[in-house]
């Protein structure tokens, strides 16, 4: 691990300006979507975990840690506020993908899911030891006074490097350049969830950027939850999740997915779904057919997986993945979903024709 001093002349000689970074003043970079895999010289890849999106902040012996939309997740996970604390560097900022990683160490969502839902201290020591998060660390904002945001991705990259250990709950999240498309196909080849594409000369900027690029080896979604169908036969909880995105201020319905649901999220989910009722939906765009439709708030978000999108811009065999707890109904968006602007364009153009 580098020494504290010459890391910092390190970074300071790569030209970070002398500013101190705050945690509550980042704004997170955030990523595009496309479908095909790329190669090129310009751009490194990242392996794409499935977990949540973690600020990681010190300053002397107060740790911070912030989920995406800005929430305190300091107390939920204790072994990665010792693991900061225990670095030589008081003054740190960094950007990560916090998981709980399996048997196999694979990511769990299934295990980060457990881990989040804890209340009590009690529960969240232990859980620290039993299912230990890890904070795979891709990217340094902050280091000892200096800013480093406006240094190239490869730059801060190189200096990050040298910070973190190998192993523990604090880890550096290594690339590969330029050969994007024999990494995905690894990546494919392994059953991950996919990579992400960096430019190398990008500054960290916050807000969504073409810069950075999500590809996703299956084809998913973020959808807003608009409401459900009834059971029938022998299921309990609910049939399937009515599911909608938005385009501008619009609220469209996409579809609706049955399969992907393990039985004890079947009661749990109608439970909360219940608290939400509609007496009319809350989006526009095809009526489903059938009846014993329910329509509510349209506030939970869920992750899909589909294979395309229909003619008439609904999903084709869409399978839940997981709900997002992480995430607002209002980043559900249809600009976001590769391949679909032609259907949406004009479904939108037909709404506004309609007004």
């Amino acid at each position: 691990m580098a020494d504290p001093q010459q890391a910092r002349k390190r970074i300071e000689d790569a030209g970070a300006s002398r500013q101190r970074v705050r945690a509550h003043d980042v704004k997170l970079m955030l990523a595009e979507t496309r479908d095909a895999p790329f190669t090129s010289d310009a751009w490194l890849f990242e392996l794409k975990h499935d977990g949540f999106r973690l600020l990681a902040a010190r300053e002397g012996d107060d740790v911070r840690l912030l989920y995406r939309r800005g929430h305190d997740a300091t107390h939920v996970f204790p072994e990665i506020v010792r693991a900061l604390r225990q670095l030589p560097f008081p003054d740190l900022v960094i950007d990560g993908e916090v998981v709980v990683l399996d048997e196999t160490g694979r990511p769990s969502f299934q295990g980060l899911q457990k881990r989040v839902q804890l209340l009590r201290r009690a529960d969240l020591e232990r859980a620290s030891i039993e299912r230990p998060a890890t904070l795979f660390v891709f990217d340094l904002l902050g280091f000892e006074g200096l800013d480093l945001r406006p240094l190239p991705l490869l730059a801060r990259k190189q200096a990050l490097s040298g910070l973190l250990p190998a192993a523990g709950p604090i880890r550096y999240a290594d690339h590969v350049l330029a050969e994007g498309e024999a990494f995905y196909e690894e990546v494919r080849r392994l059953g991950l969830e996919g990579i992400m594409a960096k430019r190398v000369d990008s500054p960290y900027v916050g807000g969504r950027s073409p810069q950075w690029v999500k590809l996703r080896v299956d084809r998913t979604g973020d959808f807003v939850v608009v409401g459900f169908t009834k059971p029938q036969g022998g299921r309990t909880g609910f049939g399937a999740l009515h599911l909608g995105s938005y385009q501008g201020e619009h609220l469209l319905y996409v579809g609706r997915a049955g399969s992907g649901f393990a039985d004890q999220q079947l009661a749990r989910v109608r439970r909360q779904l219940d608290g939400l009722v509609l007496p009319a939906r809350a989006c526009e765009g095809p009526q489903p057919l059938g009846r014993d439709h329910v329509w509510v708030v349209p506030e939970l978000v869920c992750e899909v997986r589909y294979k395309e999108w229909t003619e008439e811009g609904l999903l084709r065999q869409p399978v839940f993945l997981r709900f997002r707890e992480d995430k607002a109904p209002g980043e559900c968006r249809f600009e976001d979903l590769a391949g679909q602007r032609t259907d949406l364009a004009k479904e939108l153009a037909r709404l506004q024709k309609r007004e």
